[in-house]
C-alpha cells in the first residue's frame, strides 16, 4: 500500500503522528478529518505545518462514542470531496485513530459507498503472552478488505438502480455477480430470481415475448420457493404477484393486434421518458401506440384493417364524410394514422376534429430526429404527449399487467 496514491483522504483522528504519516505514504490533495472538539486545536495546528501541499477539511462528532455522528460526518465530507469534483474511487479512508464508534461508524460508511479503506499497522512482537512494540520497524499503513464486496451484497444496490433505468442487460450482469458471490441458498434463489426477472424485462423490452416469458416463469420458480427471512420473503411475494400479472398479459401480446399490443407500447414509451429521460424514442412510440390505437378500434368494432381497407363495410354517408374532412378525391387503399385517426372518429360518430396538443405531438415528433427533422424533444413536451395518450389510451386493469416493478433494496 505503500506505493499507492489517492486523490484525497478521509481520516479518523486523535493523533497527531496518525497524520503525518498519512499523508507521507498516501499524498493526498485533499484530506476531510473526523474528530472531536478536544483534540481540535492541536489537529488544526498539526494540518495547518502540511499546508498548502495538502489542504484539509474538518469535521467534528458532537460525541466520540455514538456511531451514527462519524457515519454522518464521513458522509457529509464525502459530498463536499465530490462537490470538489473527486470521485469514490479517488478517496480512501484511514480508520486508524479515534474511539471504536468512531473508526466503526465511519468504516461502516465506507463499507456501504465501496470506499476504499486503510488502518495504520504498528508491528508488534508476541513475547510472553504480550503483545510488546517493535521499535526497529517502521509503521506501516495496509488495506483493509471490504466484507461486502466478497459477498456481492455491495454490488446490489448498483443492480437495482440499472435496473429502475430500466438499463436491463447491465442489471442482469450486476445480478450473475451478485447471484455467484452471495452466501446463504435462501439469497441464491433471491438473486438468481432478480438476474431472471432482469433478463425477462430485457427481452420485453424489445418485444420479445417468447422469451420474455420463458424467462419471467423462471423468475417466478426462484422467487417462489418460500424465504425464512422476512424482508426477501416480502420482496419475492411483492415481484412474484406482478409475476402472475404478466403472463397472461404476454401471452395475449403475440399473436392479432390486441388492446395488450397497445397498452405494451404506451408502457414502453413511458419507461424511455420517466425512467430514462430518451424523450425523442419515448415520443416515437407514443405516435406508434395512437396508430395501434386507432387500427384496434377500426378491427375490434368494425373488422376494418389499415392495409388494403375495405371500404364496402363502411357506410357510404361516412365515406363521404372522410373525404371531405381529408381533402381527398378519391379512397385510398391504406390508411396512415391521421386518415385512420379520422375513420375511426366517423364512425363513432365523432366530428372529426384535433386538440392543440395532439398537433403539438405530431409537430414535434415529425421535426424530431427519429422522424424527419433534427429537433430534440424537451422533457416537458414529452411528459404533455405522454399524459395525453395516457388518457386517451384508458386501459387501467390492463396497464396493470404491463406495467414493470420497480425494486427495492434488502
Amino acid at each position: 500500500m505503500s506505493a499507492v496514491r489517492t486523490r484525497a483522504l478521509i481520516m479518523v483522528v486523535s493523533r497527531i503522528d496518525t497524520i503525518n504519516l498519512a499523508v507521507e505514504k498516501l499524498e493526498p490533495e485533499k484530506v476531510g478529518v473526523i474528530l472531536s472538539h478536544d483534540i481540535l486545536g492541536p489537529i488544526v495546528a498539526k494540518c495547518a505545518g502540511l499546508e498548502p501541499r495538502t489542504t484539509f477539511l474538518y469535521r467534528i462528532v458532537d460525541s466520540p462514542m455514538e456511531i451514527s455522528h462519524s457515519f454522518e460526518r464521513f458522509e457529509h465530507l464525502l459530498s463536499e470531496l465530490e462537490s470538489l469534483g473527486y470521485t469514490p474511487q479517488d478517496v480512501i479512508l484511514d480508520v486508524t485513530g479515534g474511539t471504536t464508534p468512531k473508526r466503526f461508524g465511519a468504516a461502516l460508511a465506507a463499507m456501504t459507498r465501496g470506499i476504499r479503506m486503510v488502518h495504520q499497522r504498528v508491528p508488534q512482537q508476541f513475547i510472553d503472552g504480550e503483545w510488546i512494540l517493535d521499535p526497529s520497524k517502521q509503521r506501516e499503513i495496509v488495506p483493509m478488505d471490504n466484507p461486502l464486496e466478497s459477498t456481492g451484497l455491495l454490488r446490489e444496490g448498483q443492480a437495482i438502480e440499472l435496473f429502475n433505468r430500466r438499463d436491463y442487460a447491465a442489471a442482469a450482469l450486476v445480478f450473475e455477480d451478485v447471484a455467484n458471490k452471495v452466501s446463504g441458498v435462501e439469497r441464491g434463489h433471491y438473486y438468481r430470481g432478480l438476474l431472471l426477472l432482469s433478463e425477462g424485462y430485457g427481452a420485453w423490452d424489445v418485444a420479445d415475448y417468447r422469451i420474455a416469458l420463458e424467462k419471467l416463469k423462471l423468475a417466478r420458480e426462484e422467487l417462489g420457493v418460500g424465504f425464512a427471512e422476512t424482508s426477501l420473503a416480502e420482496r419475492a411475494t411483492e415481484i412474484t404477484a406482478r409475476i402472475k400479472a404478466h403472463l397472461p398479459f404476454l401471452g395475449k401480446v403475440r399473436g392479432k393486434l390486441s388492446v395488450e399490443n397497445v397498452v405494451d407500447m404506451l408502457e414502453n414509451a413511458r419507461r424511455r421518458i420517466a425512467d430514462q429521460g430518451r424523450f425523442d424514442d419515448g415520443v416515437a412510440r407514443l405516435y406508434r401506440c395512437v396508430e395501434m390505437w386507432h387500427q384496434f378500434r377500426l378491427l375490434e368494432r368494425y373488422s376494418l384493417t389499415t392495409k388494403g381497407i375495405q371500404w364496402d363495410k363502411v357506410p357510404e354517408e361516412v365515406r363521404e364524410k372522410f373525404l371531405a374532412a381529408r381533402g381527398l378525391a378519391e379512397l385510398p387503399e391504406d390508411l396512415d394514422l391521421m386518415r385512420a385517426r379520422t375513420l375511426d372518429q366517423l364512425l363513432d360518430g365523432e366530428r372529426p376534429e384535433e386538440s392543440n396538443v395532439f398537433r403539438d405531438l405530431l409537430q414535434k415528433r415529425n421535426a424530431s430526429i427519429l422522424a424527419h427533422g433534427l429537433q430534440p424533444i424537451g422533457e416537458g413536451s414529452a411528459s404533455s404527449f405522454l399524459e395525453y395518450v395516457g388518457s386517451m389510451v384508458d386501459e387501467p386493469e390492463t396497464r396493470t399487467a404491463a406495467e414493470h416493478i420497480r425494486l427495492r433494496e434488502l
